[in-house]
């Protein structure tokens, strides 16, 4: 038991090393994209306000690029505030007397549909497209910052105490409760190591009574080729 417990150290620190070092790096680029997307919207923020509203106040560029940039922020409220599944729900109104939505090709016009644009539906739908768009520059800063998060709890995790568990549980070959993991591993620190667990994939946590942990099997397969 403790040359696997050596072993199971020696396996974790470097899986935790690796997704740590994944993550981080996953957020380094994620981190850029969402820097362009937000530069992207920047322009064309600036774009409309110029164009919109220079005939009325001039066409100042320092205050369509700071119109630019209080528009970010808002974008990042609003995305943290609506859920994906709000805006990527659509609704028109037709312009015929049935509610089906019908495609057709109008000679000397091209392609139509009997969708009426003016409709109060329609220029909501319009209006949860154009934000949806709007949002994938927040959103994607938004999955850099977890991303980066995720690679900070991975450095952080109790190595021993987490390998402890894992080798018990690859002894035993069976669920354990809560309860029997504390008993069987000697100054363990269930508040601590417990959910640092949820971090390791293949660490399976069971709430049928009584509620414990168990391993993948892919899990106890990689453990007994690397252990």
């Amino acid at each position: 038991m403790a040359m696997d417990y050596e072993a199971t150290i020696r396996w974790l620190s470097r899986r935790v090393r690796v997704l740590s070092a994944q993550h981080m790096l996953g957020g380094l680029l994620t981190l850029l994209g969402g820097a362009a997307l937000l530069a992207a919207t920047w322009g064309l923020s600036y774009v409309v306000s110029f164009f919109a509203l220079g005939s009325w106040i001039g066409h100042q560029h320092w205050f369509h690029s700071v119109l630019g940039l209080i528009v970010i922020p808002i974008l990042f409220i609003g995305n943290a505030r609506t859920s994906r599944e709000y805006l990527s729900e659509y609704s028109v109104t037709t312009g015929t007397a049935s509610g089906e939505v019908v495609n057709f090709y109008l000679p000397g016009v091209g392609m139509v549909s009997n969708i009426n644009p003016l409709a109060p539906e329609t220029l909501h739908t319009g209006v949860k497209m154009i934000t949806d768009c709007l949002c994938v520059g927040p959103r994607v800063v938004t999955a850099a910052v977890r991303l980066f998060r995720k690679g900070l709890r991975l450095r952080a995790i109790d190595v021993e105490g987490c390998a402890a568990v894992i080798a018990v549980l690859q002894a035993v070959g069976r669920k354990m409760s809560f309860q029997e993991i504390v008993n069987a591993v000697e100054g363990l620190n269930p508040a601590i190591v417990f959910p640092q667990l949820h971090e390791i994939d293949g660490v399976l946590f069971l709430k049928a009574e009584p509620a414990g942990l168990s391993l993948s099997s892919e899990l106890k397969a990689e453990l007994i080729r690397s252990v």
